[in-house]
């Protein structure tokens, strides 16, 4: 659970980076996104230890795992393009 919570701490915290273009808030958003990743990986690989994962039901480590990938990846890129000048 606190995977997805950091995702969507994260999401809000690229929100207002997106706002203001503060570099700290970039890198508070990068980093809460980066470690809802790492926890949602190890959430993952727990699951897998004892029977598999479970994807027919609410599964946070999973979506914080893929909610934070995808946004780390798209506004990584978004940053890298409004930083070439």
């Amino acid at each position: 659970m606190l995977s997805l919570l950091l995702a969507v701490a994260g999401i809000v915290t690229t929100l207002i980076h997106y706002a203001n273009h503060g570099i700290v808030m970039g890198i508070i958003s990068a980093v809460l996104l980066f470690v809802s990743f790492v926890l949602g990986t190890m959430g993952m690989k727990k699951q897998e230890k004892n029977g598999g994962l479970k994807t027919n039901m609410f599964n946070p480590a999973l979506l914080g795992h893929g909610i934070s990938s995808v946004v780390l990846i798209v506004c990584g890129i978004m940053c890298a393009i409004a930083n070439i000048r």
